[in-house]
């Protein structure tokens, strides 16, 4: 029963930090009681900090501690000094750099018998899976679905933009150097576009003279969402602004606002191949103005077809399956 209970605790204490942080499973395993600053604003108020080491980017990044996270923060420290006057010192291995760290007050650590560790990547993520059966046998649409580390990023990404939150504070808080990596994560609905851009206008009518903003009427409002189907092209998506036109005349290869979509590579390597045929009649015809035109085309189109297969991967890589030696 001890055993029992003693893992219960650790599945609750990683699924609340992760939902109320959105770290990265090294950077959970890291924290230790180092972790935890304060920071006295100008008015006197007392804000815990929670200080998050360098990972995957080797940037440190210092997350604002809201009164349920510092709640989990707080029962971690009060069960591992329990008995003892001081979190007790563990080493953790580092997989990656194949290198032992020094002994630290490490939050996430177990003492089981008479060895005293901080939890591992597998193990946490085999207590994650043990959730989601868990899970599934109230809510069966669920069955089979797997839980990591890695979803409560997302899923705090999300809340915190559907919220309100600016998207470049959110890249902040998950340690993104690239704010359109953080659009990856967060998943936006209709629903909440409307809601927050209703929400805007308020909030600015409010701070302004009532006399200088009128209720939008249903042709405006049918404009305004027009503009968003208006920017979806062949290619993917254009970001240019609300009520604004087109400034490159729909040359879009050559326009920044434009986004490609991973799975339209195969239709930019066709553009390729249709400029190629152009360029080689250009020179045949001696149209040097044209030449250059195509050439300057084909290095954005360089360019877009890079971006889109960064952020749409490069598919599985196959490694074979090993053999076993047979023994002689």
């Amino acid at each position: 029963m001890t055993f029992t209970e003693d893992g219960v605790f650790w599945q609750w204490a990683a699924v609340e930090t992760l939902r109320h942080t959105g770290l990265r499973c090294d950077e959970l395993l890291e924290l230790s009681q180092l972790s935890i600053r304060q920071y006295i604003r100008p008015n006197g108020e007392i804000v815990a900090l929670l200080v998050v080491a360098p990972s995957k980017n080797d940037r440190e990044r210092v997350i604002p501690m809201s009164p349920d996270l510092f709640h989990v923060i707080a029962t971690i420290i009060r069960r591992l000094t329990r008995n003892r006057e001081n979190v007790p010192l563990a080493t953790r291995f580092n997989p990656s750099e194949r290198v032992t760290s020094e002994p630290l007050p490490f939050l996430f650590q177990r003492t089981i018998g008479q060895r005293t560790e901080v939890i591992n990547a597998g193990t946490l993520r085999d207590e994650l899976a043990k959730l989601s059966d868990a899970v599934a046998l109230d809510h069966p649409e669920l069955g089979g679905c797997r839980f990591t580390p890695h979803d409560f990023r997302r899923l705090l990404a999300s809340d915190l933009v559907n919220n309100g939150l600016p998207i470049h504070i959110g890249a902040a808080l998950l340690g993104h150097l690239d704010i359109q990596t953080t659009h990856g994560y967060v998943t936006v609905f209709r629903e909440d576009v409307v809601r927050h851009y209703q929400k805007h206008l308020a909030e600015r009518r409010a701070a302004r003279p009532a006399r200088e903003y009128k209720a939008p009427s249903r042709t405006e409002w049918a404009e305004f969402e027009e503009h968003f189907d208006k920017r979806k092209v062949e290619l993917g998506d254009c970001a240019r602004p609300y009520a604004t036109p087109c400034e490159h005349e729909h040359a879009c290869i050559r326009c920044p606002m434009l986004h490609v979509k991973p799975d339209m590579v195969s239709r930019l390597d066709e553009i390729h191949i249709d400029l190629i045929a152009r360029r080689e009649l250009a020179h045949a015809k001696g149209w040097l103005g044209e030449i250059e035109g195509i050439e300057l085309t084909m290095q954005f189109l360089k360019q877009k077809r890079a971006d889109a297969q960064r952020l749409g991967g490069f598919g599985q890589t196959m490694l074979g399956i090993p053999t076993i030696r047979s023994e002689k």
